[in-house]
């Protein structure tokens, strides 16, 4: 098996090819860069499928990881080839599952194995139950769980339409479902809400972030990482739900150490 990693931006995929050395990185251009990592790799343009499959061929990859944020094309003004600009025009078209799942087929109709990344991440999950593990207050638990299971339902609801795999909510009170802006932005929407509506029964909003029912793992688990966290304590949020076989939580160690120093809870379901 030769492994590629296509690196979209941020640092998690730094960190997957820090662990995994012998990977090729497929670089995204405007995305992330090969001077970024280590391992051996190329830079490609995102609108030229047939220079991803050249590369990719000629270093004998077999076995391929997606990771990291890729922002759909937006005004294109460069001449395309016909199937990029058939693959380009039905990505934009469609939700992010549905996107994901034509980029697989594509990649399978070349003769390429996708993989899941989280397999090849360590430390990145928990068991179910409340985090850090001290004596939290029934009150407070009950809040959390009350709020999970609220948000939960909304987004299992929701999944058909294929949007959103995190909602903030507190108690009852629905304050922002994600859509096409991402988690960071819906966090400060939230938070604007929040803060102008807080009551003072609640400890603060709840960000659960889950997979969507059927959604493609292999390409787009949700991921919680480090920044995501302290974004949500700056913003006065109580807690973070996540899956415990579904959601990812990069840079664990980082939040554990960061949740342990402040008034913040994590739910695993």
């Amino acid at each position: 098996m030769q492994l590629c990693i296509i690196a979209g931006g941020g640092n998690l995929p730094i960190q997957l090819a820090k662990e995994n050395k012998d990977a090729f990185v497929l670089c995204i251009n405007e995305h992330s860069h090969s001077r970024s990592f280590k391992n051996k790799s190329a830079n490609v343009s995102l609108l030229n499928s047939d220079s991803w499959i050249e590369v990719l061929k000629f270093n004998n990859i077999t076995h391929i990881i997606m990771v990291g944020k890729i922002n759909r094309p937006k005004v294109i003004t460069q001449k395309l080839s016909k199937n990029d600009e058939t693959l380009i025009s039905k990505i934009n078209s469609l939700g992010d599952n549905l996107a994901l799942n034509l980029i697989e087929d594509f990649f399978k109709n070349h003769g390429f194995h996708i993989l899941p990344f989280s397999s090849f991440l360590k430390d990145c999950s928990l068991p179910k139950g409340f985090y850090p593990e001290k004596k939290i207050l029934p009150s407070f638990q009950k809040y959390i769980s009350d709020s999970a299971e609220v948000g939960i339902n909304l987004l299992n609801t929701i999944s058909r339409f294929d949007v959103g795999q995190s909602a903030v909510v507190s108690s009852k009170l629905v304050y922002a479902i994600e859509g096409q802006e991402g988690t960071d932005c819906m966090i400060d929407r939230a938070a604007s809400l929040s803060n102008k509506n807080k009551l003072i029964t609640h400890p603060g909003p709840v960000l659960i972030k889950i997979p969507k029912i059927n959604q493609n793992i292999n390409l787009d688990p949700p991921v919680v990482g480090f920044e995501t966290v302290r974004k949500c304590i700056e913003n006065n949020f109580s807690s973070l739900v996540v899956s415990s076989n579904g959601t990812i939580i990069f840079e664990l160690k980082k939040i554990m150490n960061l949740i342990n120093a402040k008034n913040f809870v994590i739910y695993v379901v």
